[in-house]
């Protein structure tokens, strides 16, 4: 578990571990998902689902304290909404290299 999110889970739960640890499996599986989802999004140049898949990454990496994930996901936004190929392209790298991480 990345460090930040350990505190900010243990902050939020009282240092419940079992449920930080559930909390935060379910954040790894859900960017997983969305990450794939983002990079098939943005291969197919599909904005619409691209800025979804980075919304939902965003909302669920602040839910665990990742903000550094979090803000990726928000700049995607930005670049999805613009359709902004070459702004887009590093971050859905950045997302990739987020979930290598978790």
């Amino acid at each position: 578990m990345k460090a930040c999110c350990e505190k900010y889970l243990a902050e939020q739960f009282g240092g419940d571990a079992d449920l930080s640890n559930e909390i935060y499996a379910e954040y790894v599986k859900s960017l997983g998902e969305k990450v794939a989802e983002a990079e098939a999004a943005f291969a197919a140049r599909d904005w619409q689902t691209l800025d979804r898949a980075a919304h939902t990454v965003k909302g669920n990496a602040l839910s665990v304290g990742d903000e550094e994930t979090a803000g990726a996901a928000i700049r995607l936004r930005q670049a999805a909404k613009l359709e902004d190929e070459g702004e887009a392209a590093p971050l859905v790298e950045e997302l990739k290299r987020a979930l290598a991480t978790v």
